[in-house]
């Protein structure tokens, strides 16, 4: 069964089904398991209230500050209202005083530094509210329209001019805007498009925002997560859930997790011993593998090999896969595996060792190419690298998460990862 993951308010109570403000930022908070990434991660939020607030706000205009109420009339040419915040506007009232048989409006929003066209219509009459989809804006500006006239006939085209104005109305909905969503005090992983509707929508990039902030914190056990919006209006935390990744299955006892470190009689050496260089080094721990390719084995079958190590934790439980070659990339699923465990006491005081590795029963290696490839499923590694790489190693390669194979860029125009390989004639082999 899935350990719990929770999203919490402030106050550590459930998040889920209630009422929140953001105008001043809202963190709330995901408990995760302790060292588990997740593998689906879901949150949705919806506007709290549609209700529709009517203003009517003071104007700037070709005949200076305005407000209209429906007491008095102006002649206006333009007139711009300005709410102070961010908001869903749904709706306009413009109400000419005896106005002309034909006349209307141009209305645009002003957002984010953009003046924009009031969708889908800008073109709007007078005389009776004006609907349309909630859009985001802190201001509106009407260009007065009246008949056209060509000498004394009406053309029936409308113009700008002026227009006697007695009421001057905004229809603002309480639907929250700019909603954005965050890791602690990072950029935004999400932000909403518009005004938040009543139905709830899906914060896209959840399970990636999530994962990241655990792998740069792998012992944290919640993710701060922070929401904003441009005002005080309420939103719903409609649902919430999310599972970890499924862990692996646990070794079985008849499994060993130590390899057996001691040489077999009568093993040569293949390779030359390299310079023991302890200078650069490829990490090798969940996300990162690294591996060396080698050509066909020549004059005996493999037996055994050392990698040079360095442990990075206290327990360090990793793998050794020999592959075959398919082409550029191993050939899976891996021919041979072999488990391998490093115990340190003091981690930042350990230093490079041989570990050795025998095989269960040596390989001929003799018809291809072979891949030696080291995982970790536990803690990480260093394995070193040298210049100047021997003739009979064909490459070294690294690979991050599920990346592409990439060849070493040092020590020098030819590096190796560290390796020694023991070989058995077939006769002993065989005996």
């Amino acid at each position: 069964m899935d350990e719990s993951v929770t999203l919490l308010d402030p106050d550590g109570r459930p998040a889920t089904k209630r009422q929140f403000t953001a105008g001043d930022g809202l963190r709330l908070s995901v408990g995760l398991p302790a060292g588990r990434r997740l593998a689906s991660a879901r949150l949705r939020l919806a506007a709290a209230d549609g209700s529709v607030q009517t203003i009517q706000p003071a104007l700037q205009s070709d005949a200076g500050d305005k407000a209209l109420d429906g007491n008095g009339a102006v002649s206006l040419r333009w007139a711009t209202a300005d709410w102070g915040e961010e908001r869903a506007v749904v709706g306009l009232t413009l109400v000419a005083d005896s106005p002309p048989p034909r006349n209307g409006l141009r209305a645009r929003l002003f957002n984010h530094g953009n003046w924009l066209p009031v969708m889908p219509l800008d073109t709007l009459p007078t005389g009776s509210r004006q609907s349309f989809p909630p859009q985001s804006a802190s201001r509106l500006n009407a260009e007065m329209l009246i008949e056209g006239k060509v000498g004394d006939t009406a053309t029936g085209v409308l113009v700008p001019g002026p227009l006697s104005i007695k009421q001057f109305s905004i229809h603002l909905s309480q639907q929250p805007c700019g909603l954005t969503v965050a890791i602690d005090d990072e950029a935004p992983f999400f932000t909403a498009d518009g005004p938040l509707p009543l139905t709830p929508i899906e914060v896209g990039g959840l399970v990636r925002a999530l994962n990241r902030y655990r792998n740069d914190h792998p012992h944290a056990t919640s993710v701060p997560l922070q929401i904003r919006c441009a005002g005080q209006q309420a939103f719903v935390v409609s649902d919430f859930e999310a599972h970890p990744e499924t862990l692996p299955p646990p070794t079985t006892p008849d499994e060993p997790s130590t390899p057996p470190n001691t040489p077999r009689p009568g093993e040569r050496a293949w390779l030359p011993d390299g310079q023991g260089s302890t200078n650069l080094a490829r990490l090798c721990d969940g996300r990162h593998a690294a591996a060396i390719v080698l050509p066909p084995l020549e004059g005996g079958v493999l037996s055994s090999v050392a990698l040079r190590l360095r442990p990075l934790g206290r327990t360090n439980h990793g793998r050794l896969l020999i592959h075959l070659a398919n082409g550029t990339v191993p050939q899976e699923p891996a021919l041979l595996t072999i488990d391998f465990e490093l115990i340190v006491d003091e981690p930042a005081a350990s230093v490079p060792v041989w570990l050795t590795a025998c095989l269960p029963e040596p390989q001929p290696l003799t018809d291809q190419s072979w891949w030696l490839v080291c995982r970790m499923n536990e803690g990480a590694v260093l394995w070193y690298a040298d210049p100047d790489r021997p003739p009979r190693v064909t490459d070294s390669r690294y690979q991050s998460v599920d990346g592409p194979w990439l060849p070493l860029d040092g020590p020098g125009e030819a590096p190796w990862l560290q390796l020694r390989v023991g070989i058995l004639d077939a006769i002993l082999a065989t005996a």
